[in-house]
C-alpha cells in the first residue's frame, strides 16, 4: 500500500511539475531542474530619459530533490535574460529587445553609453549595449570590506569609467576598475569627502554628482552637490518625511525616483503621493509626472502600463 501511494505521490509531483514548469524527469533521489516555459514580466533595470526605459525578464528555474519540499525550490533564479528599451509613458512594443542563452544577472540602476550592466556566476562583469549583444569584460576581484554575495547589486557610472557599486554590504559604496577588475571601497575621504553623508551618488555629464535628502518639520526635498558645492534642489512644502523614512532617493541612470510623504501637513492627500520620477540634471518634475507602482509606470490620470511576458518581444 505504501509503495502504492508513493508512485501516485511521485506521478502527481511529475504532473504538478510538466503543468508549472515544463520540468526534466523527476527521481526523488536526484537532483531535478525545472525551467518555466513562459518569461517573466519586465522589472526596471534604468530611465533612460522622460519616456524611455530599460526593463529585463527572464525565465525561472528552480532545482529540486528529497531534501525540500517541491514546492520550496532548494535553488531558484532566472536565465535566458532579455533586455528591451520600452516606452514607459504610452504602451507601445519595444524600440528594442534581445536575450541571451545561459544566466547572468542584470544589474540595477546602471545606464551609460546607451549600455547595461551584468555579471554571472563566474564572478565576471559585462556590458550589454542597446542594439548590440551582451559582452564580458573580465573577472572581478572584490577587496575586503566590500563583498559580493552574487545577487542584489546597485551600480553607476563613475569617473574615469570605473564604475559605482552600491549596496555591497559592508560597503555603502564601491568603486569598480573596469581596466583591472579590482573592487575596492569608496573612502568618503580626502577628495571624496564631500560625498559622506551622500543618499546616493552617481556620474553624468562630466561630473560626479550627490543627493542628500532634505529631512524637516514641515518640508522634504532633494539637495544635490556636487565637488565645489550645492548644484540645485527640490523642495516642497507643507509636508516631511517621518524621521524613520529610510531610502527615498535612488538614481536610476538618467532619472530617479523620490518616495513622497503620504500626506500634507494639514491631513490632505499629497499629490505626489508614491514615488514619482524625476529629472536627474538639473533637478525637476516632469510637466506630466509619472510614478512608479511595484513593476508598473502611472501617470497623473491613474493609468497603469506594465510591459508583460507576451508584450516584450525581441525586436533586434
Amino acid at each position: 500500500m505504501r509503495n502504492g501511494m508513493n508512485k501516485l505521490l511521485a506521478v502527481t509531483a511529475v504532473l504538478a511539475c510538466v503543468c508549472m514548469w515544463g520540468c526534466f524527469s523527476w527521481f526523488e533521489d536526484e537532483t531535478t531542474m525545472s525551467v518555466s516555459k513562459k518569461r517573466t514580466e519586465g522589472y526596471l533595470t534604468a530611465f533612460v530619459n522622460d519616456s524611455l526605459a530599460i526593463v529585463w525578464n527572464g525565465r525561472v528555474w528552480g532545482t529540486y530533490n528529497k531534501s525540500c519540499d517541491y514546492y520550496d525550490s532548494c535553488e531558484k533564479g532566472t536565465l535566458n535574460q532579455g533586455v528591451f528599451l520600452v516606452n514607459y509613458r504610452e504602451k507601445r512594443p519595444p524600440l528594442w529587445g534581445d536575450t541571451v542563452d545561459g544566466k547572468i544577472n542584470i544589474v540595477e540602476g546602471f545606464y551609460s553609453d546607451s549600455s547595461v550592466m551584468f555579471f554571472n556566476d563566474d564572478e565576471e562583469f559585462g556590458f550589454w549595449k542597446i542594439g548590440g549583444d551582451a559582452r564580458v569584460v573580465r573577472k572581478w576581484k572584490w577587496e575586503a570590506p566590500c563583498k559580493w554575495e552574487g545577487y542584489g547589486l546597485r551600480a553607476s557610472a563613475w569617473i574615469d569609467g570605473k564604475i559605482l557599486m552600491k549596496d555591497a554590504f559592508p560597503c555603502g559604496f564601491a568603486i569598480l576598475d573596469t581596466a583591472t577588475g579590482n573592487v575596492s571601497n569608496l573612502e568618503r575621504t580626502g577628495e571624496y569627502a564631500w560625498l559622506e553623508g551622500c543618499d546616493d551618488i552617481t556620474y553624468i555629464d562630466g561630473e560626479a554628482l550627490c543627493l542628500k535628502a532634505l529631512y524637516d518639520e514641515d518640508r522634504y526635498g532633494v539637495y544635490e552637490y556636487g565637488k565645489d558645492g550645492l548644484i540645485d534642489s527640490l523642495i516642497w512644502n507643507d509636508a516631511s518625511w517621518s524621521i524613520y523614512t529610510k531610502n527615498v532617493l535612488e538614481v536610476w541612470g538618467g532619472m530617479f525616483t523620490i518616495k513622497h510623504p503620504t500626506a500634507m501637513m494639514n491631513g490632505e492627500p499629497n499629490l505626489f503621493n508614491g514615488t514619482f520620477i524625476h529629472y536627474l540634471k538639473p533637478l525637476g518634475t516632469p510637466i506630466l509626472p509619472m510614478r512608479m507602482e511595484y513593476d508598473f509606470f502611472v501617470d497623473s490620470m491613474g493609468t497603469s502600463i506594465g510591459y508583460s511576458s507576451e508584450d516584450l518581444v525581441i525586436a533586434k
